[in-house]
């Protein structure tokens, strides 16, 4: 096996050119950069839940799920986007290659989130039963309460929420509350009821994914963040 280190963006290249060589173009969108406790991936309908440790690969359809006193933390391969969830959360992930990006669509049953988006001209939705957030180049939590309510409080740049009644823009400092049959509305965050979980092990490092092409020849990538 050959290891090749170099700058980020021929890593990414050379990642680009083995995933187009594979009969599934969205796979290995994102890799689980941290499990804590019970974090379970499901691959396909009516498949069985699998562990998913550090390293496991996602692919686009995937389903992700913690359980108690569970949390896992997600790096999308294309532009380290990073994806945390909290204990009893679970979501579907969805991304679609264009070029040298992935289309994600982060369909959210129940839980909280915490998400770094970092390219702006990227498109990354969270989808909800109540709503739609639409995100660039930001920093936020996504939570959905036992209501029912997609809650939105954004740290950076903006979050576009909306739904059949219609949509609000919230930027940094407040918060956006979609409830169920309701419009969208945006408001300034109330002192100590934005969560601070998402800032924990905010650390640089590294995690390697192998690469095999279509003629078996083994590579491996490794991804800083």
């Amino acid at each position: 096996m050959k290891c090749y280190r170099a700058s980020l963006a021929f890593l990414l290249a050379t990642f680009f050119s083995f995933a187009s060589a594979q009969t599934q173009p969205a796979k290995d969108i994102a890799v689980v950069l941290k499990s804590t406790g019970q974090v379970r991936v499901t691959r396909a309908q009516n498949s069985a839940a699998e562990n998913a440790a550090r390293g496991t690969r996602l692919n686009s359809g995937n389903v992700v799920r913690t359980g108690d006193a569970a949390a896992a933390a997600l790096i999308f391969t294309d532009d380290k986007s990073i994806l945390k969830m909290r204990e009893n959360s679970k979501v579907s992930i969805a991304g679609q290659r264009e070029e040298d990006s992935i289309i994600k669509t982060i369909k959210m049953e129940f839980g909280q989130l915490w998400a770094k988006v970092t390219r702006s001209e990227t498109p990354f939705k969270i989808e909800t039963p109540s709503g739609v957030a639409a995100v660039k180049g930001t920093q936020f939590y996504c939570i959905l309460d036992g209501k029912g309510n997609m809650i939105i409080f954004c740290l950076e740049g903006a979050v576009e929420i909306f739904n059949k009644l219609g949509k609000a823009l919230v930027n940094a400092g407040q918060t956006g509350i979609i409830g169920e049959n309701q419009p969208p509305v945006s408001r300034p965050s109330n002192a100590g009821e934005v969560p601070t979980w998402g800032d924990e092990d905010q650390q640089s490092g590294k995690i390697e994914i192998e690469l095999q092409d279509k003629n078996g020849q083994k590579k491996k990538l490794i991804l800083e963040y």
